[in-house]
């Protein structure tokens, strides 16, 4: 009999809701596709892995893995992390400094102030020297801001004072050094799901706010000089909401929400004074509605609630509040990232966007995520058995969820890829991938200085990880599976004999573990199974040279896209193929493949 190709490019993603019939028409689709990530460039991409920051160094912010870690983001060229009560930061992810600490050091003289009135009076005070505008000063335990200094022995504070204080000695913020170490803890409760946004106007690293639903308003702040950081810490005062859940920085000021005492309001500080919420631009707005995100996008404020989400246009003068929908909310505000000119959140009937939902009027077409409808239908029913976090990955469009399960295993742990591209008709979508064995309890991705992205994981061990690095899950074995659909290359009817298999697999290094599995007129039991096929060992190409050696053996102007013939047995009306691997080797591409196979006999 004569010998019939066909070429099968793999593309679409994971699809769990289409027909067997439909996927017939889309044979580079996917109906497992387990820690691999839909390229940009094309083809399944098996994902790196993640690895303890600091190495084998790598120390636990608190030193004992029994506090849980509610929450990171990378500062300052590092990173603070949130765990048990207490608040950590480091550039190296060895050293960790408690930075919930009493900043304020006495300096010289005593001071005295009148209820009401904003000027501070000093007695063998230096203000000129000591001081400068905007340096943090504490009278009766408050925190103000330095306005002005007049002399040595006047000054005027940014608010008037509460009470009369007279012969009080002068406290000034910001500790040099290593001296934060031995300064006095600012005691905190047990933290939970903490937030986090940069005031980016103040300090070399901007101010850092962090929230949790537990404990006051925290300002983190670093700046350096002459190779020396000095560090500011404080809990905000002045009528600050007193246990927001979420926090963000807007139309130049901090907007917090989901306080305790009153769930659908938002407020807002003065203008400009992040840490003043008592100032006469400063306010609040009801909105009537469980608040559970907010995020600034563009020139609003998306305030995401139970039930409803909200747009936020304006604080100036009247603030100017519209809805977006009252018919649809967000599930989970740490759902909750920025990308593809759009926001994406968790649904109650999947992922969506704010667009997106505005659009359509909340009607479940909006859904972005239906071709993995029972993954999150799964997430969803069983929400509140997780810990759920999101980030984005700007150099490959991406949006990844992990939804964390106390006490579960490593290998179960659970997330979802989504890579945003342009389909062949120009109109974009999210080709979605699943991973496992990812135990992120928290997750962060900022563009550090230099504009490099970092990122950072967190989990039951209580160690801080850099996510996307190295090929193993903390030591452990990547798991990674592929299948496509059932195909029939055009004609149900005809048996095929398939007996090679040309891959187009892209290595990123030495991959000595790749196999095919290839099972016939889907998985029926009366069909003959083959066994597993070894795809055999696959080395990414060197210009001058072998992978491991610059100027070596290699033959200059070797391929960069091997292509690997596997003979392979069996037959039937339609078949799929499933390429997988579980090991700590290199990662690689599946790009596509070429069927070669003889027709048989008609049904």
């Amino acid at each position: 009999m004569p010998t019939q190709g066909a070429s099968i490019t793999v593309a679409g993603g994971l699809d769990l809701v289409s027909s067997s019939h439909a996927l017939f028409r889309t044979p580079g689709a996917a109906t497992i596709l387990e820690n691999f990530e839909s390229s940009t460039t094309g083809g399944y991409r098996r994902i790196n892995g993640y690895t303890k920051w600091g190495g084998a160094s790598a120390a636990i912010p608190s030193g004992s893995q029994l506090d849980a870690i509610t929450g990171l983001i990378p500062y300052a060229g590092g990173v603070v992390a949130c765990q048990g009560t207490n608040i950590y930061w480091s550039d190296n992810g060895i050293n960790w400094l408690q930075v919930n600490k009493d900043t304020y050091v006495s300096q010289t003289g005593t001071v005295a102030v009148t209820a009401g009135s904003p000027t501070v009076t000093g007695t063998g005070t230096s203000f000129t020297t000591e001081f400068a505008a905007n340096d943090r000063i504490q009278i009766n335990n408050i925190n103000y801001r330095v306005l002005s200094i007049t002399s040595n022995t006047v000054l005027t504070l940014d608010y008037n004072v509460a009470s009369t204080v007279s012969g009080q000695a002068v406290k000034k913020s910001g500790i040099l050094g290593t001296a934060l170490a031995a300064a006095t803890t600012i005691t905190r409760s047990n933290q939970s799901n903490n937030q986090f946004d940069f005031y980016e106007s103040d300090g070399d690293y901007g101010t850092l706010y962090i929230t949790d639903g537990t404990n006051k308003i925290a300002e983190f702040q670093i700046t350096v000089s002459g190779g020396t950081n000095t560090y500011y810490f404080e809990e905000l005062e002045r009528s600050a909401p007193t246990n927001p859940k979420v926090c963000g920085i807007f139309s130049e000021r901090l907007v917090v929400a989901g306080q305790t005492a009153s769930t659908s309001t938002v407020a807002y500080s003065t203008r400009l004074k992040p840490y003043d919420f008592a100032g006469a631009s400063a306010g609040e707005i009801d909105v009537g509605d469980i608040i559970v995100g907010i995020k600034v996008f563009r020139n609003s404020l998306i305030i995401f609630c139970k039930n409803s989400i909200f747009e936020l246009t304006s604080l100036d003068s009247t603030p100017i509040l519209k809805s977006i929908t009252k018919n649809i909310g967000c599930v989970n505000g740490n759902s909750i990232q920025e990308i593809g000119g759009d926001l994406i959140f968790l649904a109650p009937d999947g992922l969506r966007t704010v667009a997106g939902t505005a659009r359509i009027d909340d009607v479940e077409i909006g859904s972005i995520s239906r071709k993995i409808l029972p993954l999150i239908n799964n997430l969803l029913k069983n929400i509140q058995q997780f810990t759920i976090s999101s980030m984005v990955i700007r150099e490959r469009s991406q949006y990844r969820l992990f939804y964390h399960k106390s006490g579960q295993a490593q290998s179960g742990q659970l997330g979802i890829i989504g890579t945003f591209k342009f389909d062949s008709n120009g109109v974009p979508a999210f080709e979605w991938s699943e991973t496992k064995g990812m135990e992120l309890k928290f997750c962060s991705s900022e563009l550090n200085p230099q504009n490099e992205e970092v990122k950072f994981g967190a989990n039951d061990t209580g160690y801080i990880y850099e996510i996307d690095k190295g090929n193993n899950f903390d030591a452990a074995n990547i798991n990674a599976r592929f299948q496509t659909p059932d195909m029939d290359y055009g004609d149900n009817g005809l048996r095929k004999s398939l007996y090679k298999v040309k891959t187009n697999i892209e290595p990123e290094g030495t991959q000595n573990n790749l196999k095919l599995r290839i099972r016939y007129d889907f998985d029926n039991a009366a069909v003959p199974q083959p066994g597993e096929f070894a795809v055999g060992n696959l080395s990414s190409a060197s210009l001058f040279g072998a992978s491991t050696s610059q100027f070596g053996t290699s033959v200059f102007g070797a391929t960069t896209l091997p292509s690997k013939s596997v003979l392979v047995t069996g037959s039937g009306f339609s078949n799929s193929f499933r390429f997988f691997t579980n090991d700590t080797d290199a990662g690689y591409s599946v790009n596509g493949m070429f069927v070669s196979f003889i027709a048989g006999g008609r049904r």
